[in-house]
């Protein structure tokens, strides 16, 4: 559960900073991650992240 957990605060703030600077290339983003947030809420972050890093330019 840790992991995960880590895993998904480093996505938010890929999702923090594509708010801030609108560098998202796939759109559609995730609200950024409030405590008390789901474990859905969480994929979301973490799918967005992914997305973003697979579409990136080598």
């Amino acid at each position: 559960m840790e992991l995960r957990t880590d895993a998904s605060d480093v996505a938010d703030q890929v999702v923090h900073h594509d708010h801030q600077h609108a560098t998202s290339t796939t759109g559609d983003l995730p609200a950024r991650l409030e405590n008390g947030c789901t474990d859905s809420q969480r994929d979301a972050v973490r799918a967005y992240a992914r997305r973003e890093w697979i579409t990136s330019p080598p």
